[in-house]
């Protein structure tokens, strides 16, 4: 059987669109897990009280157990409310991760729960956050990080996340 070369042509192109657009189109099932753990920290800034506060935080971060420059943490936490269950405030989290280049970001929004005296969750305290972006390294990351609060002895980030 002979088949003429247009038909042919169209139907390798098809094939090929079949076997490559899924892939490029599919998110990725592997999961990158990074660690990021930095000191106890506390504001560098404040402005405001009640509801609109903002807290405005930078500080150094080790990434896999490794300190280097240009690795921080930088971000704000503003309050959006006071009248949450036992007196707790929520706060949104606009969080920037550096790792080594302003180019490898990651990005974690999100709200928790915060003790209205605190400026930061409560010591022993753990919160799951959304990662909404990233950049560089991590570009189109997605997921999600875990952070706890260990007091005195700092805090530890680990975030669960897909990249493009």
């Amino acid at each position: 059987m002979w088949i003429s070369r247009p038909v042919t042509v169209v139907v390798a192109s098809l094939a090929a669109l079949f076997v490559v657009m899924p892939a490029q189109a599919a998110p990725s099932d592997r999961v990158t897990v990074v660690k990021v753990y930095h000191q106890a920290v506390t504001p560098i800034a404040v402005s405001g009280s009640g509801i609109g506060t903002v807290r405005t935080f930078f500080i150094p971060i080790a990434v896999n157990g490794k300190a280097a420059d240009g690795q921080y943490l930088s971000g704000t936490l503003t309050t959006v409310s006071t009248a949450m269950a036992d007196g707790q405030e929520l706060r949104a989290s606009n969080l920037t991760f550096v790792f080594g280049s302003e180019d490898n970001q990651m990005v974690v929004g999100g709200i928790s729960l915060y003790p209205p005296a605190g400026a930061t969750i409560a010591p022993g305290a753990q919160t799951i956050r959304p990662v909404i972006g990233g950049s560089g390294i991590y570009d189109g990351a997605r997921g999600q990080v875990v952070s706890t609060n260990l007091g005195a002895n700092g805090w530890t980030h680990v975030f669960k996340v897909r990249l493009c």
